[in-house]
């Protein structure tokens, strides 16, 4: 499925949307917006697809929001872009499937903000990542301060945010916030999801909940939500399933070891 600004395309059970306005650097317009919440929630209704990868045409993520239209918006209007702007952050943390972007060139501000929203990042060794917000006297309205200091904590993105510089993949990778950094970004980051998708869906969903509970929620409350998924997976048909198909491999292998 290819848009105005976007394209959807499926590869086996893994999703990839690609941002398509590479004259802007995939700037994020309001059309664009609406594009990429159609999109997530396609992925979202389809049980065939396993994983989502984002990745931005012409060798850039996303140079974050289009700066000229701030320009000429009202205050209503910059508001109305900022709320529907962090509809997408929301909708890619709350889509129950893995998330991975793959970044090249630049990914700022709402861009990167889109990449702090998903589960992993892969980028190539010359992306640039950063939060510049500060240098046109604003600051990420997309969740980008509370999304960086969780991943990152207090002070390194006190350093970002408040200096605008945009830092290296490699020294995101070293800070934890870069999972992986790769010569080919798309092909790592495909590669990961196809791994991921080869799981049950119901665990996948679970862990995804799971590891944001553990930085959004309080200890005993993420224990008790974890301790509830394991059972209730347990239970389910896939996992009680799995679990015998595990025995009966075991089983198996003792017989063949004792013929031998």
């Amino acid at each position: 499925m290819t848009s105005a600004f976007t394209s959807f395309e499926r590869r086996g059970p893994v999703a990839l949307l690609t941002f398509s306005r590479p004259d802007q650097l995939n700037a994020m317009s309001g059309a664009m917006v609406e594009e990429i919440l159609a999109a997530i929630a396609e992925a979202a209704g389809d049980p065939a697809i396993r994983a989502l990868v984002l990745r931005g045409a012409g060798g850039n993520f996303m140079a974050g929001a289009d700066v000229k239209a701030y320009a000429t918006q009202s205050a209503e209007a910059f508001r109305d872009f900022q709320e529907s702007a962090g509809r997408v952050y929301g909708a890619l943390e709350g889509l129950p499937k893995p998330v991975i972007a793959a970044v090249e060139g630049y990914a700022l501000g709402g861009g990167f903000e889109i990449a702090l929203s998903a589960d992993l990042i892969v980028a190539h060794a010359d992306a640039r990542l950063g939060l510049p917000e500060v240098k046109l006297g604003l600051v990420p309205g997309g969740g980008g301060t509370q999304r960086l200091a969780r991943k990152l904590g207090p002070n390194r993105a006190a350093e970002l945010l408040m200096t605008g510089r945009f830092a290296s993949a490699q020294e995101m990778a070293s800070w934890g916030v870069v999972n992986r950094v790769a010569e080919d970004a798309l092909a790592e980051a495909l590669a990961l999801a196809e791994q991921m998708a080869r799981h049950p869906a119901g665990a996948l969903a679970d862990l995804k909940r799971l590891n944001l509970a553990a930085w959004q929620t309080g200890l005993d409350a993420g224990l008790d939500a974890e301790r509830d998924a394991v059972c209730a997976l347990f239970l389910s048909g896939d996992g009680m399933q799995r679990i015998r198909d595990f025995v009966a491999r075991s089983e198996r292998k003792k017989i063949e070891g004792t013929k031998a």
